[in-house]
C-alpha cells in the first residue's frame, strides 16, 4: 500500500488542475508534472485517473464521517489491496429494532461534497466509464442493500425486489445529491430537507412494512 502523504499530494494536484481544465482531458502526464512526481510514483499508488478520483472522494468523506460519528459506527468495505478499504465510507446506526437513522450520513455527504463543491461538480459530470457517478453507484448499493436486510430482519423477501428496493433507493439518493451538487444555483445541497432528512431509511422501513401486512391479510 502506498503512503497516504504522496497519494494525497497528487490528489490536490489533479483538483488544482480541474481549476483550469475539464477533468477528462486532465492526463497523468499532466498531474505528475503538477504533483513533482514520476509516472512509477502515480501507478504504484493509483490504478489510473479514476482510481484517483475515487480515493479522493474516499479521502474527503473519511475525514468528514471521523469527525461527526463515533468509529462503532463507521461502516467499511472488506479490507483489500485498495487503498480505498481503510476508509469509513458509510454509517450504521440504529435507532430501534428493525429502524435506521441515516440523516446524519446524507448531512456528512452533502458536506463533504460542499467542501469542493467546484471540484465535485467538475467530477460528477463526468460520464465516461469508471467515472464518479459510477462508482458511488457500486459503493453504496451493497450498503444499501444491507441495511435492507437489517431492516427485514427475520421477515421474508424475494432477492429480486430486496435488489429492486437497493437499486432504487441507491439510485434515487445519489441522483438528487449529483444534481445538487451540479447545480450552482444550489447554495446548500441539503436546503429543504428538513424533517426528511431521514426519508431513504423511513420510507424504507415502511414500503417494506406494509409489504409484509399485505402478506398477512
Amino acid at each position: 500500500m502506498g503512503s497516504p502523504a504522496t497519494m494525497l499530494e497528487i490528489a490536490e494536484s489533479f483538483v488544482a488542475l480541474t481549476e483550469g481544465k475539464p477533468p477528462e482531458k486532465i492526463s497523468v502526464s499532466d498531474i505528475i508534472a503538477c504533483a513533482g512526481k514520476n509516472r512509477k510514483t502515480f501507478y504504484y499508488h493509483f490504478t489510473d485517473k479514476n482510481h484517483l478520483v475515487a480515493w479522493t472522494f474516499r479521502y474527503d468523506l473519511a475525514r468528514e464521517l471521523r469527525q461527526r460519528f463515533d468509529a462503532a459506527q463507521l461502516v467499511y468495505e472488506q479490507p483489500g489491496d485498495d487503498p480505498c478499504t481503510s476508509l469509513p465510507y458509510y454509517v450504521f446506526i440504529k435507532k430501534g429494532v428493525r429502524s435506521l437513522d441515516g440523516a446524519e450520513f446524507f448531512e456528512a455527504l452533502a458536506a463533504c461534497f460542499e467542501a469542493r463543491r467546484a471540484y465535485y461538480a467538475r467530477v460528477l459530470r463526468m460520464n465516461e466509464a469508471g467515472c464518479l457517478k459510477d462508482y458511488l453507484y457500486g459503493l453504496y448499493l451493497p450498503a444499501v442493500r444491507s441495511d435492507i436486510t437489517f431492516v427485514l430482519s427475520n421477515r421474508r423477501l424475494k432477492d429480486a425486489s430486496i435488489d429492486f428496493l437497493a437499486e432504487f433507493y441507491t439510485g434515487a439518493f445519489l441522483s438528487y445529491l449529483v444534481r445538487r451538487t451540479c447545480d450552482p444555483r444550489r447554495e446548500r445541497l441539503m436546503e429543504g430537507v428538513g424533517p426528511f432528512a431521514n426519508i431513504v431509511h423511513s420510507s424504507l422501513e415502511n414500503e417494506i412494512k406494509e409489504q409484509q401486512l399485505r402478506r398477512m391479510l
